[in-house]
């Protein structure tokens, strides 16, 4: 009796370790799969989701103000100055350049003036709607840094000058 159970254990751990007949199994077969990317792949590949949820409109955009850092400043200052408001250096810092050229923005586009990139702030900047920087849209306001004038253009809410 005691062989006869011996027997049938291994028999039963063979079979556990062997496919069933018939069946082969392949990498795509196994539970677990390991993904290797770079994580500079892995951020390229994070921008784009977030360019293509921009451009659905189904983005989850965030409130925006001065002092404000992060990946959602650098995409919102990449913004501006591909619609010529925004001439620094693209850094993830919301410094007074990106404070004065969301206030251009919002006054080119019939927003409330207050250089507080809001939720719908950022959906018309991002949208086909934004209204590009001209000469006539700047009209007082301080939208960058190297913008020639024949005086100084002055911040209203804190009356520095570019």
């Amino acid at each position: 009796m005691k062989r006869s159970l011996a027997i049938l254990l291994a028999l039963l751990c063979v079979m556990a370790t062997v496919p069933a007949l018939g069946e082969t199994t392949t990498p795509a077969d196994t539970v677990s799969t390991t993904v290797t990317a770079a994580p500079e792949e892995l951020l390229q590949q994070w921008y784009q989701i977030g360019a293509q949820l921009r451009v659905n409109g189904l983005y989850p955009y965030v409130e925006l103000k001065k002092g404000d850092t992060g990946y959602e400043v650098l995409a919102l200052q990449t913004r501006l100055a591909e619609l010529g408001y925004y001439e620094k250096a693209v850094v993830t810092k919301f410094g007074g350049g990106t404070y004065s050229a969301m206030r251009a923005f919002e006054k080119a586009n019939g927003l409330p003036v207050n250089g507080v990139a809001s939720v719908a702030d950022q959906q018309l900047l991002f949208s086909a709607n934004a209204v590009a920087y001209t000469a006539q849209t700047k009209t007082g306001s301080n939208a960058g840094s190297s913008r020639s004038s024949s005086q100084p253009d002055t911040d209203a809410t804190s009356g520095a000058t570019n």
